[in-house]
C-alpha cells in the first residue's frame, strides 16, 4: 500500500483566500498522490485554486472528475488565469507551471 511521508500544514499561507487547509503525500515506489485537506465544508474547494487544468482533477469513492479531458488526453492544460494573477506570477508559480510543461 502507501505510505504517509509527509504532511504539509497551510496555517501560515501567505494567501489568505486559499482553501487548502493541509496536504498529505502517500508514495508507494515512484508513485505520489497529494491528498488536499480542505478548510471548507465543500471538499472540491481548493482544487480549482491550482495554477493549471492539469490539476483539476480528482477521485471519490464512486467517481472519477477530469475537468477537462480533452486537453487531459492531449497531454495539454490551461492555466488558471485567477491562480496566477493572485500569485503575481511568483517565481514558484512560474516553477510549478513549467515543471507540468516539461513533463508533458
Amino acid at each position: 500500500g502507501y505510505h504517509n511521508t509527509a504532511k504539509k500544514d497551510n496555517n501560515n499561507d501567505p494567501y489568505p483566500y486559499s482553501h487548502i487547509q493541509s496536504v498529505f503525500i502517500l508514495r508507494r515506489g515512484t508513485s505520489k498522490i497529494d491528498v488536499v485537506v480542505s478548510k471548507t465544508s465543500i471538499a472540491i474547494s481548493p482544487i480549482f485554486q491550482y495554477h493549471s487544468a492539469v490539476l483539476f482533477n480528482f477521485l471519490t469513492a464512486d467517481a472519477v472528475f477530469c475537468a477537462h479531458p480533452e486537453l487531459m488526453l492531449q497531454r495539454e492544460s490551461l492555466a488558471n488565469p485567477f491562480a496566477v494573477y493572485r500569485q503575481a506570477l511568483k517565481c514558484s508559480t512560474l516553477q510549478a507551471l513549467l515543471k507540468y510543461h516539461h513533463q508533458g
